[in-house]
């Protein structure tokens, strides 16, 4: 009989990508970096736009493709 109640730890990753809604409907893109019991924000001064055309559909495609860099 084994115990059913035993937590799996799920890994930490050190870096994330993440997204900030801004006032003007734009998303700024930043890191979340997790070090040492620390966590530090490095902006990265890139931002997806509403996705109302094909043209803001392709930018936003291209600046995630930056930031995934």
């Amino acid at each position: 009989m084994g115990n059913k109640n035993k937590k799996q730890t799920k890994a930490r990753e050190p870096v994330k990508l993440r997204y900030k809604e801004l006032s003007n409907g734009n998303q700024s893109i930043y890191l979340d970096c997790y070090s040492n019991g620390k966590r530090e924000y490095e902006f990265l001064k890139l931002y997806l736009i509403p996705e109302t055309s094909i043209e803001n559909k392709e930018a936003n495609k291209a600046t995630l493709k930056l930031a995934n860099a």
